[in-house]
């Protein structure tokens, strides 16, 4: 976001890709560990992150195709948009982002 504002003036548009679960193999990532780092280590079966991992990996297979996520980002340059949403349904989400941001903001403007 700040590189936009800095290299607008050098005709050089920014964008913000702010994806939702897209179809990749982003969680087999440990494939590409280099050995140096030994082995990747994978959650112990049954465990709460166990859990996590599963309903994510579930949520990344049953994401968006990866094309469409491409196609979007491709209009996105042309049309110089900063930032680049995939999954609308995640609107409310980012809002209740935004509402902590302005609370907080609210705080620091109150003295101690």
């Amino acid at each position: 976001e700040g590189l936009a504002t800095q290299l607008a003036p050098l005709g050089i548009g920014v964008s913000v890709l702010c994806p939702g679960f897209v179809r990749t193999r982003i969680g087999e990532s440990g494939r590409n560990r280099p050995e140096q780092y030994g082995a990747t280590r994978v959650p112990e079966p049954g465990t709460p992150t166990a859990m996590l991992v599963a309903m994510v990996d579930e949520m990344i297979r049953n994401g968006i195709d990866p094309a469409d996520v491409a196609a979007r980002v491709l209009a996105a340059i042309r049309a110089n948009e900063l930032y680049v949403f995939t999954h609308p349904e995640m609107r409310t989400e980012v809002e209740g982002r935004f509402a902590a941001i302005s609370t907080a903001f609210d705080k620091a403007a109150v003295p101690g």
